[in-house]
């Protein structure tokens, strides 16, 4: 609804992100055969339906709001390889990369110049639901099956974007992985480098599709999806694998983009995108963690990213709720539209770090501080509350043009205080503040 985006803007959030799904698209996704006389890379066939994308391509720039865009299959069932074995929608089972850079070229050409990034394909590495099969064994080796193939995808995306919407063709981001289901081994098959971060040789090599000279691959960033298991845990949350890709492994994925452009897979430099994430709330999910806590987490996961330098963005899964419980709800309201504290702690974050006794970091943010006709850069109160008493302000820094701020404080006492920062809109008076946080350990990376 037109509220909900506006809603969104007000919060402070500057991109919006959207599936573009081939067989949502598309009328009528149980076709065997591609009918007489579709062009898949017209976007004005009679056969799509565009209008749910429309409308929230208007809204989002109708609000200010730039938009990533993922382009997605599954497709109808005759763009698979084998529509034979397609029995339910989703038909996840081989998708044609000619025919899914098909419909990329469509959707290209509908929302050029109004797409910020692009991406290609949604968690690659979850099965049924987006890609299958994932491996297939031989006397060579265990070919990563879906890696050879979202390579091929992600080449067909590419070129629609570049054919299309040249002036985003460097921003087209790579991989849009889920953290379980084994992310790291797909995203090296997909740059033709073997588990140990190596170029594949002899026979495996062509037979995951790498023969030849391997052409570098004009990846804009690598999309990831870094929830703990089912969106529970905390931030130090520790995996038993070494294959996933959890918020507190990020090492793991900096490992392999040197190395990918070590090998001349990707270019040097190439920065991570969080463009899916959150906690399960309890309720509505058994599992999840309390209300309170997840406002804490969403912080603590800002400023644990905030410290590397090659996190580009940061992302909210999801605003509300789904009525449905069996769904990831990590929403900053319930699906009746309640305010969990999460939306507030969003919208000003805070986290406050232990140094000594009487010194901590405070880092926070003024999120909607990007909507000020000023300019972004602000300016916020740092209050302090000793043994229960007032909030008194002991600092006043100024923000970066993304609203941060990081600051160390000394004061007697300042590790058992409660903290809680103030920012006040000057365009509209409106005074925000944020949960109270007390001082915790320092948040860091596991290295492996």
């Amino acid at each position: 609804p037109a509220q909900v985006m506006a809603e969104v803007r007000e919060l402070g959030v500057d991109i919006v992100r959207t599936n573009v799904i081939y067989h949502k698209v598309y009328k009528t996704p149980r076709d065997r055969r591609k009918p007489s006389g579709f062009n898949a890379s017209d976007p004005s066939s009679r056969k799509y339906n565009w209008a749910p994308t429309d409308r929230l391509v208007a809204l989002a720039r109708a609000n200010g709001l730039q938009i990533l865009m993922t382009l997605t299959g599954p497709g109808p069932f005759f763009t698979s390889s084998s529509p034979g074995r397609c029995r339910s929608v989703p038909c996840s089972f081989r998708p044609k990369p000619s025919e899914f850079g098909a419909f990329a070229a469509a959707a290209v050409k509908r929302y050029r110049g109004k797409v910020a990034y692009y991406s290609i394909w949604n968690e690659p590495n979850i099965g049924k639901t987006w890609l299958t099969p994932r491996l297939q064994r031989t006397r060579f080796g265990t070919v990563d099956v879906a890696g050879a193939i979202y390579r091929k995808l992600f080449q067909a995306g590419y070129q629609a974007v570049a054919r299309h919407d040249g002036a985003r063709r460097n921003r087209v981001l790579f991989g849009e992985t889920a953290a379980i289901g084994a992310p790291l081994p797909l995203l090296r098959a997909a740059l033709c480098l073997d588990p140990a971060g190596r170029p594949f040789k002899g026979r495996l090599k062509a037979l995951q599709g790498c023969s030849g000279r391997v052409a570098r691959l004009n990846i804009g960033g690598v999309a990831i999806h870094p929830y703990n298991f089912g969106g529970y845990g905390n931030t130090q949350s520790k995996t038993s694998t070494k294959s996933s890709l959890p918020l507190a492994y990020m090492p793991r994925l900096h490992r392999l983009l040197d190395g990918a452009a070590r090998h001349g897979r990707i270019g040097g430099g190439k920065g991570i995108f969080v463009t899916e994430f959150g906690f399960q709330t309890r309720p509505p999910d058994p599992f999840g963690v309390s209300w309170s806590s997840q406002a804490r987490l969403i912080n603590e996961s800002d400023r644990l990213f905030f410290s590397d330098q090659r996190i580009r963005s940061v992302a909210q899964y999801e605003v509300t709720d789904v009525p449905q419980r069996s769904q990831f709800n990590t929403g900053l309201k319930s699906a009746r539209g309640q305010r969990k504290p999460a939306y507030a702690a969003y919208r000003v974050p805070i986290v406050v770090s232990r140094r000594s006794a009487s010194s901590v970091e405070v880092y926070g943010q003024a999120r909607p501080s990007r909507l000020l006709l000023g300019g972004p850069v602000t300016r916020v109160e740092v209050q302090m509350s000793r043994g229960g008493g007032a909030f008194t302000t002991v600092a006043q820094p100024l923000t970066n043009r993304r609203g941060i701020f990081k600051i160390n404080v000394s004061r007697a006492g300042a590790s058992n205080a409660r903290w809680r920062v103030v920012w006040k809109n000057l365009d509209s008076g409106q005074v925000l503040t944020s949960r109270v946080a007390t001082a915790g350990k320092r948040l860091r990376y596991y290295r492996n």
